[in-house]
Parts: C-alpha cells; sequence; structure tokens
C-alpha cells in the first residue's frame, strides 16, 4: 500500500489558496473585510454607511444594454463581485459563485419625480452581504437633460482606488460591446484570495512581529479621547447620520499652502495633515490626541491593478506639547507619518484586538475624526457654473462640475449626492487638482450642527493662512474665534464642549442578576473564549478575558439560541461583565413588568397563553393534555418534614402556585390566595410508576385548585419518588428547574441552616397585566405585520393520515421512543449553528419528502421569558413559533441547515407575539399555522452543582402520558456523541406500526443527512 507523506504547513498553505482563487471553498475575509462584516452585523445603519455610491452625469449617447453587458463582463471578471459573506460559527468567510448576479435597471423618470430622492433612496438601500450581490446600477433616464448613472457597491467589495481601475476596464468593454465585439483584455495576475492568503502568510512571519512591536508602543500610554466641541450630547450607541460641507481654497491659498509644503520639504499631505491638527487641537483644547487615516493597502505591486478592500486604516498620534512652530509640528508630523506608512500593513481590526482596550459602543475604537486626501491623478477636474454643480468629492458645491472621466465615448462628469451617512464624529476630505484644492467636512448631526461644522471648516482656512504666512510661529499663537453662540470669554472652545466621557453611554448596570441567566452566559462565554466556567467571574470584563468584536458576534448569536430571545452585538457591548448582560439581557430596567398593588381576592387578567389554556380546559375540562407531571428518584436518606416545609416555602414564593381561574361577565379572571401549609402525602409503594399514572389522570379544577399536587412515593427506607404534578396553566418546563432549584435550596436552608434564596420581586399577574397593556398599538401591530408576511401562502405539513380527523381535537396520544446515533457536533462547528437547528432542518427535509411540499412550516418551542424580570419566576411563560423555511432551491443538507438557522433566528426576533394571539389574528379557522412541533431537550437544565439534596442523590424520571396536543411532534435530547428521540403522535390519526416506520425513516434519513452534508440532496 502506497504510504502518503503528510502535507507540510507550505503545502497547506498552497493547496488553500489553490482552493480559495478557485472558489471550490470558503476562505477567511482579509481583516478589513472582518470589521466590515461586524458592523453590518452590528447594526443595519452601520452597514448602510458603508455603502459606496458614485453617481455621474453622462455625456454622450448612452447604449442601455452595451452598458448592463459591460457590467455584466465585469462581474464575470471579478470573483469580488461574485463573493458573498457568511460565517462559520461566527467567524465570517467568503465565498465565490462561478457564475454571478447583476442587478442593472433603466429608470425612466416622470417629470414630477424627484431625481435626488430616487438617486438618495437607491445610494441607501441596504445590501445582503450573506445573499449578494454586492453591487447595483441603476441608469435614470431624464425628459430634455442628459442620463445619470449610479453604481453603488458595498465597501467590503472595493475602496477608492479600484474605481478607477474598474472604470477603465469598464470603458474598454462598453466600447467593444458598442461596436459589437467582445472585450480582449488580460486577465488580472492576481486575485482578493490571494491578498487574503498573502495577509495571513506575511503575519505569521517576524515582518508582522516587528509592525506589531511598533504599534504597541506607540499606543502603549493612549491619550485621552479627542473631545471636539459637540452640539449635543453622544448617544449610547454610535450613530452614522450624517451630513457635509464642502468648501475650496481658492487657487491663491491652493498656491500659497503648497509652497508651504514645499518650503518644509514635506508633502502637501503632510502640510494639509499638520494644519488639520492645529485645527482639532485649538478646537479641543488638547495637545496630545489620535486621529485616523488611510492607507491604500496595496504595498506589493501583484495587488496594484486588483479590485478589493485593501485600504486600511492607520493612526497618527498628534504631538502639540512644547508649544511648537509649525515648521516644527511638519517635522513631526511627517516622522509619524513615515512611521506609519512603513507598518502601513498591519491590519487596524488586529492592531484593536491586540491592544485589548476597552470598547466603548458610542464611539470608532481609537480615533473618532478621520484625514484623507484623495488620488486624482486618473481623473480630470474641471470648474464651471453648471447648475449640476459637483465638488470633485461628490457633493454639492457652487462653481465645480466635480471630476470628468471618459467611458469609452462617454464622458461622465461628477454627480451630487446628499449622503446622509457617516462613518466618524467628524471626516475631513480633500482633493488636490487643477491647481486647486477642495473640501469636505463630513459630520455626524448627532452631534453637530451645521454651523458648527462650518465655523470649524472656517478655522482650518484660517489655520493655513496662518501657517504659510509665518511657518515658524508658534501654534499658540494662531488667533483663535469663538464658536458662534458660546459667547467670547476666554476664546478656549474647549470649555463649550460638550465632554464625552460626562454624558451616561446606555443603562445604568444592574446589580442583580438571575441565577438561571448569570449560568448561560458564563457557559457561553467559557464555550467562545476556551476559558472554564470557574475562570468566569460576575464581574469580569469580556474584552479584558480575551474577547473581541467577533467573539462578541458569537456571543450574541449562541445566546439568542439558548435562550430564545434577542440579543445584538450592542448588548455585549453595552454591558461587559458576566453580572450585567445576565441582568441586561431582556432590555432596559423599568420598561417590563412591575408589581402591582394587590387586593386580597382581586381578579387579574389572564396571559394570552393562559387564556388559550382556559380555553381548551373549558372545551374539554376532563383533558389530560396539559397535565404536566414532574417525578424525581431520590436515594438516600430523605428528610421528609423537610422536603414537606420546602415544597410549602415554593408555594408561598410563587403565586402562580396559589392561582386559580374564574369566570366572570368581565371574562376569565385569576385569583391568587393566600400562603397556606402545603401537605405532601406520603405513599407506600413498590410501584410507584403506576401510581404516578393513577394520580396523573385525575383532571385538576381551575376554578377550584390547588393546581399543584405533591406526593411522595417511598419504595424502600432509603428509596423515594418525588411526584411534583401541576397544571400546565401555572408551570411550564423551564418552571420546573426553578422549582426544584429553590427546593434543594429551601430544603439545605432547613437541614443545615444555609441562607434562603431572596425572593421573587415580581410575579405572575404583573407580567400578565404588562403583557396586556404593552402587546398594543405599533408594537402588537409590528408583530402581526410580520407574521402575515411570514406566513403569507405558507402551505400546511399535512402528513398522511391512518384515521380521519375528528372534528374536535381529543389530545389523546402516545409515544415511540428511538435512539439517533449521530454527532451533529462536528457540523455545528462548520455550519456556525447548535444542535437545534440541525436537527429541526433534518426534521424538515424528512417532512418535505414525506409529504412532497418544500415549504416547511414547523412549530419550536420558545421558553417566552424575554424579560429578566420574570427570569426566576414560576409560571407559563412558554411560547411555541412558527418557522416557515421554502426548502425548494436547496441543493444540500448544510444549505438546509443555513436556511433553517436563518428562519429560526427571525422567529426568536418576533417571538413576544403569544401563538394564541398570532393564530386569532390571522383567522384560519383559529388554527395553528401548523400541525406537527419540534423541541430539542436542554440535558443540563437540572445539572447545576447547587441542585442537591444534602446526602440524596436525583435522578428525573421520564414517563408516558398518553397524550398529545399535536399530530405529530419529534422531541430529541442531544447527549453528545448520540441522541435520543421521542415521536408523540395522535393517536386518533395514526397507528402505532406507522410511527414506528416514521422512527425507523427519520433515523436512516438524520444520520445520512448529517454524515453527508455537503452532498445532492435527494427529493
Amino acid at each position: 500500500m502506497e504510504t502518503r507523506a503528510p502535507l507540510s504547513q507550505a503545502d497547506k498553505r498552497a493547496l488553500l489558496a489553490k482552493l480559495m482563487k478557485s472558489g471550490a471553498a470558503p476562505f477567511p475575509l482579509s481583516y478589513g473585510q472582518q470589521s466590515l462584516w461586524f458592523m453590518d452585523r452590528m447594526r443595519g445603519e452601520a452597514g448602510v454607511a458603508y455603502n459606496m455610491p458614485f453617481a455621474w452625469t453622462v455625456h454622450g449617447e448612452a447604449n442601455p444594454e452595451a452598458l448592463r453587458g459591460a457590467f455584466a463582463w465585469l462581474v464575470a471578471r471579478h470573483p469580488i463581485f461574485r463573493t458573498t459573506y457568511g460565517h462559520v460559527k461566527g467567524t465570517p468567510v467568503q465565498r465565490v459563485a462561478p457564475q454571478g448576479e447583476l442587478d442593472f435597471r433603466v429608470v425612466a423618470l416622470a417629470p414630477e419625480e424627484d431625481l435626488a430622492a430616487l438617486l438618495g433612496a437607491e445610494a441607501a438601500r441596504p445590501f445582503d452581504l450573506e445573499r449578494g450581490p454586492v453591487l447595483r446600477v441603476v441608469l435614470v433616464r431624464r425628459p430634455a437633460a442628459a442620463p445619470v448613472l449610479l453604481w453603488v457597491t458595498h465597501h467590503i467589495a472595493i475602496d477608492g482606488w479600484s474605481l478607477f481601475t474598474l472604470l477603465e476596464e469598464l470603458g474598454q468593454a462598453y466600447t467593444a460591446l458598442r461596436g459589437g465585439s467582445e472585450p480582449a483584455c488580460a486577465p488580472p495576475a492576481a486575485t482578493y484570495a490571494d491578498f487574503v492568503a498573502w495577509q495571513a502568510t506575511m503575519l505569521a512571519r517576524p515582518e508582522g512581529a516587528r509592525m506589531a512591536a511598533y504599534w504597541t508602543r506607540l499606543l502603549a500610554d493612549p491619550p485621552p479621547v479627542l473631545a471636539l466641541p459637540a452640539d449635543r450630547p453622544r448617544p449610547a450607541d454610535q450613530t452614522f447620520r450624517g451630513a457635509s460641507h464642502a468648501f475650496r481654497l481658492g487657487a491663491e491659498r491652493s498656491a500659497a499652502v503648497g509652497e508651504l509644503a514645499a518650503g518644509g520639504e514635506a508633502t502637501l499631505y503632510t502640510t494639509l495633515l499638520a494644519a488639520f491638527q492645529v485645527l482639532l487641537g485649538r478646537a479641543s483644547g488638547q495637545r496630545d490626541f489620535l486621529l485616523g487615516t488611510w492607507t491604500s493597502g496595496r504595498s506589493r505591486p501583484e495587488f496594484s491593478d486588483v479590485a478589493g478592500y485593501f485600504v486600511n486604516p492607520v493612526v497618527l498620534r498628534a504631538d502639540l506639547s512644547g508649544n511648537p512652530g509649525f515648521s516644527q509640528l511638519l517635522d513631526r508630523t511627517r516622522r509619524a507619518v513615515l512611521g506609519a506608512l512603513d507598518n502601513q500593513d498591519y491590519p487596524f481590526p488586529l492592531l484593536v484586538e491586540r491592544l485589548g482596550a476597552h470598547r466603548d459602543p458610542s464611539r470608532s475604537p481609537l480615533f473618532d475624526v478621520a484625514f484623507t486626501l484623495r488620488a486624482s491623478h486618473r481623473g480630470e477636474i474641471v470648474r464651471t457654473e453648471s447648475p449640476e454643480a459637483a465638488s470633485p468629492l461628490g457633493a454639492s458645491s457652487a462653481g465645480e462640475r466635480g471630476m470628468l472621466l471618459r467611458l469609452g465615448e462617454l464622458t461622465l462628469s461628477t454627480y451630487p449626492l446628499d449622503q446622509r451617512t457617516v462613518r466618524f464624529d467628524v471626516e475631513l476630505e480633500l482633493v488636490a487638482a487643477d491647481g486647486e484644492i477642495s473640501g469636505l467636512l463630513r459630520y455626524n448631526t448627532d452631534l453637530f450642527d451645521a454651523d458648527t461644522i462650518a465655523w470649524l471648516a472656517q478655522g482650518y482656512l484660517r489655520v493655513l493662512d496662518f501657517a504659510a504666512g509665518d511657518p515658524g510661529r508658534p501654534v499658540t499663537a494662531f488667533a483663535w474665534e469663538p464658536r458662534p453662540g458660546t459667547g467670547a470669554g476666554s476664546g478656549d472652545p474647549a470649555a463649550a464642549a460638550v465632554s464625552p466621557p460626562a454624558v451616561p453611554h446606555g443603562p445604568a448596570p444592574r446589580a442583580d442578576a438571575p441565577a438561571e441567566l448569570l449560568d448561560v452566559v458564563t457557559a457561553v462565554w467559557s464555550e467562545v473564549l476556551d476559558l472554564e466556567p470557574c475562570e468566569i467571574g460576575p464581574d469580569d470584563d469580556f474584552f479584558g478575558l480575551g474577547g473581541h468584536s467577533l467573539a462578541a458576534v458569537q456571543v450574541a448569536m449562541r445566546i439568542q439560541d439558548r435562550l430564545g430571545v434577542q440579543v445584538s452585538i450592542s448588548d455585549v457591548f453595552h454591558h461587559l461583565t458576566a453580572a450585567q448582560l445576565a441582568a441586561w439581557l431582556a432590555g432596559p430596567a423599568g420598561t417590563g413588568p412591575r408589581p402591582l398593588p394587590r387586593t386580597p381576592g382581586a381578579g387579574y387578567p389572564l396571559s394570552y397563553a393562559q387564556e388559550s389554556l382556559w380555553v381548551l380546559n373549558h372545551l374539554a375540562p376532563a383533558s389530560l393534555a396539559y397535565n404536566a407531571p414532574h417525578a424525581f428518584r431520590l436515594r438516600g436518606p430523605l428528610d421528609v418534614g423537610a422536603l414537606e416545609w420546602a415544597i410549602g416555602r415554593v408555594v408561598a414564593r410563587h403565586e402562580s402556585l396559589r392561582t386559580t381561574f374564574t369566570m366572570t361577565r368581565q371574562g376569565p379572571v385569576q385569583r391568587v390566595a393566600d400562603p397556606a401549609p402545603v401537605p405532601l402525602p406520603v405513599v407506600e409503594t413498590a410501584n410507584a410508576a403506576g401510581l404516578i399514572l393513577q394520580e396523573y389522570r385525575r383532571p385538576f379544577d381551575l376554578a377550584g385548585g390547588p393546581l399543584l399536587r405533591p406526593v411522595l412515593y417511598r419504595v424502600s427506607p432509603t428509596e423515594h419518588v418525588l411526584l411534583v404534578l401541576a397544571h400546565h396553566i401555572v408551570f411550564d418546563g423551564w418552571s420546573t428547574a426553578i422549582f426544584w432549584r429553590e427546593l434543594c435550596a429551601l430544603y439545605r436552608n432547613r437541614v443545615e441552616g444555609s441562607a434562603e434564596p431572596a425572593p421573587p420581586g415580581t410575579h405572575y399577574v404583573d407580567f400578565a397585566v404588562w403583557e396586556r397593556e404593552s402587546l398594543t398599538g405599533e408594537r402588537l401591530s409590528g408583530l402581526v405585520d410580520y407574521w402575515r408576511r411570514q406566513l403569507a401562502g405558507a402551505p400546511r405539513t399535512a402528513l398522511r393520515t391512518d384515521l380521519p380527523r375528528p372534528r374536535r381535537p381529543l389530545f389523546q396520544g402516545a409515544q415511540h421512543s428511538f435512539e439517533l446515533p449521530v454527532d451533529v457536533r462536528g457540523l455545528c462547528r462548520a455550519t456556525d449553528t447548535t444542535p437545534h437547528m440541525v436537527y429541526l432542518a433534518a426534521f424538515k427535509v424528512w417532512l418535505a419528502r414525506r409529504t412532497g411540499v418544500w415549504d416547511v412550516t414547523v412549530g419550536s418551542v420558545v421558553s417566552g421569558r424575554s424579560r429578566s424580570e420574570v427570569a426566576d419566576l414560576i409560571g407559563h411563560f412558554v411560547n411555541t413559533v412558527a418557522v416557515r423555511t421554502p426548502l425548494a432551491e436547496a441543493r444540500t443538507f448544510t444549505e438546509v441547515v443555513g436556511r433553517v438557522r436563518q428562519s429560526l433566528l427571525g422567529a426568536y426576533e418576533h417571538q413576544e407575539l403569544p401563538l394564541s394571539k398570532l393564530t386569532a389574528e390571522l383567522g384560519r379557522d383559529r388554527r395553528t399555522p401548523f400541525d406537527v412541533l419540534f423541541t430539542l431537550h436542554d440535558r443540563r437544565l437540572l445539572e447545576s452543582a447547587d441542585d442537591r439534596l444534602p446526602g440524596v442523590t436525583a435522578d428525573r424520571l421520564v414517563m408516558p402520558l398518553g397524550t398529545s396536543q399535536f399530530d405529530l411532534a419529534l422531541e430529541v435530547t442531544d447527549l453528545g456523541g448520540h441522541a435520543r428521540a421521542v415521536l408523540e403522535y395522535d393517536t386518533a390519526l395514526f397507528l402505532p406500526e406507522t410511527v414506528a416506520a416514521m422512527a425507523g425513516e427519520l433515523e436512516r434519513s438524520i444520520t445520512a443527512l448529517v454524515s453527508g452534508p455537503g452532498l445532492p440532496l435527494a427529493r
């Protein structure tokens, strides 16, 4: 047998580069792309801020079909335009499709339509990075005027340098196609995938370590953030609403600045930057601060003409200490710029991660103000008094016609776009050509007024005049004019600034962290950060433990999936300790349920979920469908008296366990009884299972109560079985963990004298009243609109039954248990999903194959505890969401898993609408939008080290109940390397042998899908 030598690291890198270049495999993002992907994931408005719109007036006779063909050729030529951006376990990857999709439209503008509004809407429309495409083109035809061409691309795909190369190629293609021939251009020498591979290799070499050391030294003791005089307090989350102020230096001033640069043996870039530093220093009153600028990121010649996102931000440290003259400051600035250029290939996002600095969600990392001098050598700038006046930088500017570009026989002149987004507090963009310098001050409108920015722009011109007049004068000699409206005084604008460190950034953290949620947060952090849970304290800082932006993405996703509540990346940034995040998972304080005054015997409204169960009970009072038995085998010396006392204390602590439901003229109400002793019957038996079933079959009286019946079965002096039987209207699955945890704590309190846990601050009736009050108006209509859209036209997943469906559901059922010998952990890691998503996806494929319907809607259970105020309450909060997934176009099981993940997360985000309310709003004969249910059980529900009885071991017992609430329900308990499954079915519809056959099909189907997720999906 031939033995192959293992691949060396060099061989592996070469193979990976080959796969990346061919598009046969997903590959990592560059560090620059990662930062843009993260911003897009963090908030949609942040993603729109990285839209790159370019608009031109087209002079000449434009041929729309030739233009369409030229853009299509460009998409085929450059893989970056056929790339989409997904993720694997929270780590972003990019995939190159063999064929690209072009979004090209020709729009005829009606006389009454507003061109600026149309262009603005298209420029601001967000891209879907996961689905693509990442560019769109609109050719707007105008009556009696030249057409306007709008090209919008997401910055993750290209940078400004790429644009000129692409326009040259576009012109060649347009000319060829217009003449009836195919474009003839040599293929690019490299691709963006080559750059990604080069970047990873470079960083692993000594060169990467050298650059990391440079930046670490420069920023080892960072200065305070730059505090410009803002007009409003800084919002808690960074915003991206912006505007711009265009200005011109004029020919005379531009010439003087050129002479100033030549006299100081500096470049025009360094001179303009030094003047900007003087402006910022005088406006803020600071002498040591950071600002950002941009490098092309194309230090290797093979990447000079490759389309892609190469640009890299670098940090410059302004040093105005010692009262330097402008010439001296120019020399300092030159050294700083040369140092940055020498180390420009070190990715800015990696630097932020390496520094481990505290992340403030209200601002950009490291710097809030940026400076750019744009290249102009590949376009002609012409000054004119055209009515469509534009700065070469794209904004409206009187007296300018922007930059002229040639596109074959066509001439393009910059068309002014009203861009309403900005990436920083302030960004100065300059361009120099045709003997004059044009400027644009972009600014955040949530911080600054237009007058303030005009004052800064005028101040910049005055700084340039000051420096050109006498470069040797100290910069402090510059006569600073106070900001309009702040008064004269000392003229120090820093005194008028709104101080950023004095404005509260978001809600203050609360001290109370629910134990259940704290455990979940700690577990997720330990998984993401590769730490043991014992290494994570409740007050440890996430970033201090080694967290970073991409880790925050993973934390948000995993908590959202585990709890079924919406968690944004911003939530992780705002609540940096485990205790803070646990306490704030459900949103800000003061907007959730509040403790209400109690009147003895008063009736309170039912929650929507309770109301649904009350109606079902009223229709079938003898039904056992919502009897919820929870049995525990207890081995060891048990103190029965202490157990009875502890059960009574749990009931006293939770009003839901003392609640009954009665009918009034206004409808059903719930009433809470005062605490009273709870008897614990002790039954001697050798057959606990049989007696448990007998007790289970006794229906509850919702009006008379009690709705919790504990029974202790003594099998031997050292073995007991505790049955806690409750009606589902007051007790859900999450309540089981809370009941058991408190029972154990109170039992220990009785026998060991340990502390009793703090009582709940709110109760279930508080939640019910809050839910009724909050699910109104726009909030309700928004949720209903989402679900209407989501379920519009959804076919029912109708399995063929053995028996005709009864006119009224009987809720009679049985169960069939079977094993699933599959390990889904590898697939979860590869697809950045959870076992819940994988098993649900496999279940949906099986349903589609059995029914022939590949648009599958299944019910999925969520906790319904989206508020921290109710996280530790016993009660009926659980909700079931409809998860609809169109699968007709899915080619592999991997694609199915991705689609299910997307639909499940969407359902989580809109889970606050109770199923009963949704059903009523949808009509549909008041049937739920699904007949099939899926549940993944968490085997860790009772595995906390604190959930113990001294000297007693406890095991959960599972009992077959003989009921079913749906046609068919699949319950899976994932055990790591394998899983246990139960098919619960309606015996009025299916025969046992049919369900046994279904189980066999499911076992074979799930095993095949998980073992070959990339194989073509058999229909």
